[in-house]
């Protein structure tokens, strides 16, 4: 595991404070809108009724009026759950505005002239007008890379194949309150002194971190889809059920569509 150049320090801080603006440019937008979307579910609780057609003077009307209550009732539910998928949304931007990632790779693939910087987090973010990735989620594709492969020969799986090509650097963050504590180039395995840092943060930051120390041997359990059912071993303490939690989320996101 190497030091970085000071350069290199202080251009990585001007990126994480870039990627911060963004995240704040973000919040402001989403607050603005989720307080608009619950507004809209305070005036549907409050007219619920008024807006229903109720007659139950005849098999017809009572059809009717059943039709109305349950048309109501799902637009109420749907702007419900918009509402909630937002202030989902800011947990993670605010989580995000912490610490934006812990990872980056640049990956050159096969047949390409430029490399991918990808800079791994606990969620994905976009840029202002979403047309480039400022931060991938640990759980993507691509992401994989960080946990499998020191520098050199690499490759990852798609739904559409496996994409070829060669790993040039792997380093890795350590972010609290938007500044950069630690940053290091890696090789295959989690440097001593990021577990360090992290294990010395207490459980709950720890948890919350654990994303940014999978082990390679981890990660195989936590994105297998081969298997439908998986039993993992291992002694007191080995990662077990962090292991387990983890391979929850990616399970969840990978079959998001569908789930």
């Amino acid at each position: 595991m190497d030091h970085v150049p000071n350069i290199d320090w202080q251009l990585e801080q001007e990126r994480v404070h870039k990627v911060v603006n963004e995240i704040d440019k973000k919040i402001h937008k989403l607050m603005v809108n989720t307080g608009r979307i619950g507004r809209d579910v305070l005036e549907l609780r409050k007219t619920f009724w008024e807006d229903v057609t109720v007659n139950l003077d005849e098999p017809d009307d009572m059809i009717e009026t059943a039709a109305s209550m349950k048309q109501q009732a799902e637009l109420l539910s749907e702007r419900e759950r918009t509402c909630g998928q937002r202030i989902s949304q800011l947990k993670t931007l605010h989580r995000l505005k912490d610490s934006p990632y812990f990872g980056w790779i640049d990956f050159l693939e096969e047949g390409e002239r430029t490399e991918d910087k990808v800079y791994i987090g606990i969620a994905s973010l976009m840029d202002e007008n979403d047309e480039t990735f400022l931060i991938y989620d640990w759980r993507t594709p691509i992401s994989s890379l960080y946990y499998d492969y020191p520098p050199g020969p690499a490759h990852y799986q798609t739904p559409e194949g496996s994409i070829q090509g060669e790993m040039k650097l792997k380093r890795q963050f350590i972010i609290n309150a938007s500044e950069i504590k630690g940053m290091f180039d890696i090789g295959i395995t989690i440097g001593d002194e990021m577990l360090q840092e992290v294990l010395g943060a207490g459980a709950s930051t720890q948890m919350k971190s654990i994303v940014a120390t999978i082990q390679q041997e981890q990660n195989a359990i936590i994105r297998n889809e081969k298997s439908k059912v998986l039993i993992v071993q291992g002694v007191a303490g080995s990662g077990k059920t962090s292991a387990a939690l983890q391979r929850v989320a990616y399970l969840l996101y990978r079959h998001r569509g569908t789930l």
